[in-house]
């Protein structure tokens, strides 16, 4: 039914072209591009303030400076894939594990670094963290599923500078070593209710 060398929306829009509503095919399309991972969705804290204060060029720069110390950690870390778009990351890796320690240390490095967001404003970053299986369309669209939306929103939406919230799937399948700090929260995005677990980076 699903065509050979075809990414996952390459083969849902053959078979929308053949008539064929994709999911009567769902079991097939999450055998054929079903990968479970743990996503880490990086933002950044400040941009539109920052930008309209001392503007675009400042806040770029600055963004240029995250990129680079954010790509050596993610491969330290095993990261299988990751990409930056605007003031976003975001990174693939195999265990949640992985990506609770990615976020951890890119914390630490935009702190050690002493990125400065304005004169008297250090430069902070927000992270959300998932894990679980997840459709992969090996395209720049990337990788879809309920987790990556938590994830996204999380990030994106919900922490704050500094933190990281990881959502209750990913909490569950961790270390729990890891997870020490943590502490659990609820919230409601978008219309989604979301329990979610928070951690404050504090340096040394």
């Amino acid at each position: 039914m699903l065509e050979q060398n075809l990414n996952l929306f390459q083969n849902m829009a053959a078979l929308i072209d053949r008539g064929v509503d994709p999911t009567t095919c769902e079991d097939l399309l999450w055998e054929r591009y079903g990968e479970t991972v743990a996503t880490l969705i990086l933002d950044t804290s400040g941009f539109s303030r920052t930008t309209e204060s001392h503007g675009i060029v400042h806040f770029l720069s600055r963004l240029m400076q995250l990129r680079s110390l954010c790509k050596p950690i993610f491969e330290q870390h095993n990261s299988k894939r990751f990409h930056f778009e605007a003031d976003n990351g975001f990174a693939i890796f195999a265990s949640i594990d992985d990506a609770i320690e990615s976020a951890r240390a890119v914390h630490e490095a935009v702190y050690t670094a002493e990125l400065m967001l304005t004169d008297d404003e250090r430069f902070r970053v927000c992270i959300g963290l998932g894990y679980g299986k997840m459709l992969f369309s090996e395209t720049l669209e990337g990788y879809f599923s309920e987790e990556m939306n938590f994830a996204s929103k999380l990030g994106e939406d919900v922490a704050n500078g500094d933190e990281t919230l990881i959502t209750k799937n990913a909490y569950k399948h961790a270390d729990k070593e890891l997870l020490a700090g943590y502490t659990k929260s609820e919230t409601c995005v978008s219309g989604l209710d979301l329990c979610y677990y928070r951690h404050q980076f504090k340096p040394n």
